[in-house]
């Protein structure tokens, strides 16, 4: 089973991630932003965000579908804004036969403008943050509605102990 967190930058994806993977025996953590860094050093980028090349897509799926064949679940940290690029990853996965489950980590615009400004780890990434908080919020508000196997979880104002277990809760897995 593959756990794809989604949110916008600063939901604390990378946070819940480790926590998740803390918490559940044999769980791994997959980063298509590896990928993306990868394609970055061997081919241009002509809009600087390296999911909009159809090799990051391809390669996020097929890396995916590898890392979940050993049975336990790998968890994915993953902004994916645009619904016809989550579309081909995420039924790219289910195509392959991988359970997949969509978790959208939803924090309210402020925090997530605070955290961005408070990151030291990428501070580089400030000014393209900032400019994607407020599509994210739109793009990622209703999805649990509009998508399969989506739900959201609220990632503010508790620990990330606290969201890791109720993501488990709600997949049903044993942490």
């Amino acid at each position: 089973m593959i756990v794809w967190l989604n949110g916008a930058f600063g939901a604390g994806k990378t946070t819940v991630a480790a926590e998740l993977c803390r918490r559940l025996p044999g769980a791994r953590r997959f980063d298509p932003e590896w990928i993306g860094g990868l394609l970055r050093r061997i081919r241009p980028v002509p809009t600087g965000d390296y999911q909009d090349l159809a090799a990051w897509r391809r390669w996020t799926v097929r890396v995916g579908g590898l890392a979940a064949r050993g049975g336990q679940p790998v968890v994915v940290p993953m902004t994916l804004l645009r619904p016809d690029y989550r579309a081909e990853i995420l039924d790219g996965l289910r195509g392959r036969r991988v359970p997949v489950r969509h978790v959208v980590l939803r924090v309210p615009a402020d925090v997530l403008r605070a955290r961005i400004d408070a990151d030291q780890i990428e501070a580089g990434a400030q000014g393209w943050r900032h400019r994607h908080v407020d599509r994210a919020l739109v793009e990622l508000d209703d999805l649990a509605g509009r998508e399969p196997d989506t739900f959201v979880v609220d990632n503010h104002g508790r620990s990330p102990a606290e969201v890791a277990a109720d993501i488990c809760i709600r997949l049903g897995l044993r942490d």
